[in-house]
Parts: C-alpha cells; structure tokens; sequence
C-alpha cells in the first residue's frame, strides 16, 4: 500500500498501539505515524493471488499461513506488510483456538508491492529493516516494471524479472513461482 501522509506528535509505540486499528491503516516507523492507502486494482490482485497461492502450498504441509495485512510489530516499529507470511510455530493462537490479531514478531516473509504515488525508497528501507531484524526474506514487487526485488539480511540481494522464479528458502522450503505468473494475474482470464 503507499504511503500517503505523515502525521507528526509525540506518541509512543505503546499508545499507538492502544489506537483501533481502523481503515486506512496506520504504521508507526522511527516514532512517526504514517497513514498507508488504499491500493488500486493491480496491487490488490497481487496481493490477493499471491497469499492464495503461498497458503495452497503451505497449508496442506503444515508450514504456516500468509495473512493479507497483517500488523507485526517489532524492534520499535508497527508495519502492516502486504503480505506476511508466518511459519507455524510463529503463527498466533488466541485462547479460542482461532489465529490471533496481535503479532509481536516480524513475518518470515513480509512482501510489499508498489501503488501508484508510494514512495520506493520508504518501502526499500521498511523491508531492510525487516530483513535486518528477523524476517528471512522479503519482496518489493513492481506491477508496472514486471520485476520483484529480493532482499535478505538488510540487503537488496537480487532482482528477478519475468523467466526467473521466485523462491521461499528458507522461510518456506519448496515453494516457486514463477515471476511470468505473477504478473499473469494481472490480465483478465
């Protein structure tokens, strides 16, 4: 989702996460608020398409689940990845028995993808710094550009374009996808 604006104040994490969570979502970074958007049509189907398809792999292995904005908050930060993608013994489980809403961890995959008017360089860093503090692996998908940027340990480490395949290791051994369908989901059936 972009990042549309910057609320300033002083206000803890903790008070900020005492707020309802309401739409659009809110994400707090470096002590700043900052208020996401909704996403347009492409972003939404990627975000949409891709969670189907990690949680068609995943589930039937028992290896996790991908959530669709989900709040983790960790390291002094509450971020709503487009996807997040948690292994099972990360996923939570309320006293109901049913998935719970408060995460305190990073996702194992935390995966944004670029809207029209959002910042590339603010989303680069929010995913370094996942990458930096607990996520395994992280993607920054481009509908436009048809590339998907891959970053591991703080790092960008590759970028891969349509004819290459997007992989989960380690995070969530044995899943591919190639880059073409990703971007196939774009068009209408």
């Amino acid at each position: 989702m972009a990042t549309a604006a910057r609320q300033s104040g002083s206000m803890t994490l903790e008070e900020f996460l005492l707020r309802p969570d309401e739409k659009p979502y809110h994400e707090y970074i470096d002590g700043r608020i900052e208020v996401k958007v909704s996403p347009e049509a492409k972003h939404g189907i990627i975000e949409y398409e891709l969670t189907r398809s990690i949680n068609r792999y995943c589930l039937p292995l028992g290896l996790g689940r991908a959530f669709i904005e989900l709040r983790c908050t960790f390291t002094g930060r509450s971020i709503v990845p487009d996807v997040a993608f948690m292994r099972t013994e990360h996923v939570e489980i309320d006293a109901k028995g049913e998935y719970g809403s408060v995460y305190r961890i990073p996702p194992d995959i935390h995966v944004e993808i670029l809207s029209p008017g959002q910042s590339a360089a603010a989303t680069r860093k929010k995913l370094k710094h996942s990458t930096s503090h607990g996520s395994a692996i992280g993607w920054f998908i481009f509908p436009e550009d048809r590339k998907i940027e891959v970053y591991r340990g703080g790092e960008l480490s590759m970028t891969l374009q349509i004819g290459d395949v997007l992989a989960a290791e380690p995070a969530l051994p044995g899943f591919k996808l190639p880059v073409e369908e990703i971007f196939g989901w774009l068009k209408p059936s």
